[in-house]
């Protein structure tokens, strides 16, 4: 089989992503009717892991010197979809100008500033019930 052309392979990664986004939202809405508690569970999971993956993506520089904005796009991008799956609104956790006490935590560990407004990001997008 020959090797797609550029068009070809923009083709494939876009009907990829929308094949994926469209599975990923019925299996999300079939787990919050069976089992709401365990849906909020599982998405805690989700997000923590896109989030460290993002993060990990960001210190290591794995994408080459545009991996922070990459991460920050692909955050973007991610949580579009996370949100239309787990039909949430865009409010944060807390009062303006508190911190989250697992952020301070997450802060207090040395990792860099934009990887911590990453997770603070995704908490905003993603609150805890």
């Amino acid at each position: 089989m020959a090797k797609p052309a550029d068009e070809d392979e923009q083709a494939i990664d876009r009907l990829t992503l929308y094949m994926l986004k469209e599975t990923y939202c019925a299996a999300a809405g079939a787990l919050m009717r069976m089992s709401p508690q365990a849906a909020g569970v599982l998405f805690e999971a989700f997000e923590r892991q896109i989030a460290d993956a993002l993060q990990r993506m960001h210190a290591h520089r794995s994408e080459g010197p545009d991996s922070t904005a990459i991460a920050l796009a692909v955050g973007d991008r991610i949580a579009d979809i996370l949100d239309q799956a787990h039909r949430r609104q865009f409010e944060p956790v807390t009062a303006p100008g508190l911190e989250d006490r697992s952020l301070k935590a997450v802060r207090e560990t040395g990792i860099s500033n934009e990887a911590v407004e990453m997770l603070a990001d995704l908490q905003r997008r993603f609150p805890l019930p």
